[in-house]
C-alpha cells in the first residue's frame, strides 16, 4: 500500500491544504512555536480534512477529529520530553475514539515498531505482538491526570473590572446619568476551586475579595444633596462641568464557573454581597477650577447584594453584568425609594 506524505513546515503555515487519506497514511510535519519542537503526526483514519491556517499541535489534532482531552494529553506528553527536540504523535482509530501515543522520534526509528501491522491497520500499542507487560515498556508514557496547569481554570487570578453604572425603578424626579461618566471600577483577587474536572466541561467555584468604586455622574446642573436625613436632587445656580456621587465598597462575589474545553468558553453565574466603606459628592464649576468634595453617606445603604454573570473566552476579554437586588438607598428615603443599581462592562 502506498504512503501519502504531506510535509508542512511552519513557513507554509498560511497555506490551506486538503488532505485525503482514505487508505494511505498521512504525515503532517511542522514546527510548533508554542512547544518549541518539531512535531510529526501520522494518521490512517479514513477521513478528509482541511488543514488549518495556523499550524500548531492543538489546531492540527482538532482538525483531525481528536477530542480535547486527548489533545491535552498530547501537549502534556510533549512538554514532559525534557531535552528531546523531536516528537512523533501516532493518531490511531480505536472504534469511535481516536487515541494518541507520544514517542520520541529517535526511539521510534530505532525500534521494530512499524506504522502498520499485518492487518494493514494503523499502528497501535495493543496490536503489537509483544508479550512484555505494559508497565515494563519504558518508551510508553501513561497519560497523567490533569495537573493544575492543564485545568481550565487557574487556581488563583487577579481581575480588573471596568464598566458603566445606571439605575432603575427611580421616580420621575430623579435626573438621568451621564453614560460614560458613570463608571464602575473594581480590583478583585479570586480563587477558583475546581469541583468537576471533566473531559469537555470543567466546573469551578470562584470567590474572593474585591474593592469597587461606583461613580454616578449626573447630567446638566443636577446634583445630589442630603438634608434633614432626606436625599434630594437640586439644580445648581451655576454651570457644572462635573457633578457626581462616588461610593466605595468591599465586595465578595461568588460564582459557579463553567469552562467548555472545545469552545474555550467560560460562563459564570452567581451573586455578590458588599459593604459600603465610603461615599462622597464631587462638584466642579465650569467657570472655576475649584472642586467641592463633601463626604457623607447620602442616604445610601451600607450593605449591597445582587446577581452577577460573566461570559468570555478562556484567555481573553470577559463581559460581565451585575444587578442589585436590594435598594440603593436606605428605607425611609421618599425621593429615591425603590431605586436599584445595575452595571455592565468588561473584565480584563
Amino acid at each position: 500500500m502506498k504512503r501519502l506524505g504531506f510535509i508542512l513546515l511552519l513557513l507554509l503555515g498560511g497555506i490551506s491544504v486538503k488532505a485525503s487519506y482514505k487508505q494511505d497514511t498521512t504525515i503532517v510535519e511542522f514546527t510548533d512555536r508554542g512547544v518549541k519542537k518539531r512535531v510529526t503526526v501520522y494518521t490512517s483514519s479514513k477521513k478528509d480534512f482541511e488543514l488549518p491556517r495556523n499550524l500548531n499541535i492543538d489546531n492540527v489534532l482538532k482538525t483531525m477529529g481528536v477530542d480535547s482531552s486527548e489533545r491535552k494529553k498530547a501537549l502534556v506528553l510533549i512538554g514532559q520530553d525534557g531535552a528531546r527536540q523531536d516528537t512523533i504523535l501516532l493518531v490511531t482509530s480505536d472504534g469511535k475514539n481516536i487515541k494518541i501515543v507520544a514517542r520520541d522520534a529517535r526511539d521510534q526509528l530505532s525500534r521494530r515498531d512499524t506504522l502498520r501491522n499485518g492487518n494493514n491497520d494503523h499502528w497501535s500499542r495493543s496490536d503489537r505482538n509483544d508479550d512484555r507487560d505494559d508497565d515494563n515498556d519504558k518508551n510508553y508514557e501513561k497519560p497523567k491526570k490533569k495537573s493544575g496547569n492543564s485545568r481550565f481554570f487557574s487556581r488563583t487570578d487577579f481581575g480588573f473590572y471596568l464598566g458603566l453604572n445606571n439605575w432603575a425603578n427611580g421616580p420621575s424626579t430623579v435626573p438621568s446619568l451621564q453614560t460614560w461618566g458613570s463608571r464602575f471600577i473594581a480590583l478583585s483577587f479570586q480563587r477558583n476551586a475546581t469541583l468537576v474536572n471533566g473531559k469537555q466541561v470543567d466546573l469551578a467555584l470562584t470567590y474572593g475579595p474585591e474593592i469597587a468604586w461606583n461613580n454616578f455622574m449626573f447630567e446638566d446642573k443636577n446634583y445630589i444633596d442630603h438634608t434633614n436625613e432626606q436625599v434630594e436632587f437640586l439644580v445648581a445656580n451655576k454651570d457644572l462641568s462635573k457633578t457626581k456621587l462616588v461610593e466605595t465598597s468591599l465586595n465578595l462575589p461568588v460564582m459557579l464557573n463553567f469552562g467548555f474545553e472545545e469552545a474555550r468558553l467560560k460562563i459564570g453565574l452567581g451573586g455578590y454581597i458588599g459593604y459600603r466603606i465610603g461615599t462622597y459628592r464631587k462638584l466642579k464649576y465650569s467657570d472655576s477650577s475649584k472642586k467641592e468634595i463633601d463626604r457623607d453617606n447620602y442616604g445610601l445603604n451600607d450593605f449591597r447584594y445582587g446577581l452577577t454573570a460573566e461570559i468570555g473566552k478562556r484567555r481573553g476579554i470577559t463581559f460581565f453584568g451585575r444587578y442589585d437586588m436590594g435598594d440603593l438607598f436606605k428605607s425611609g428615603q421618599k425621593n429615591v425609594a425603590g431605586m436599584q443599581a445595575w452595571t455592565i462592562g468588561i473584565r480584563l
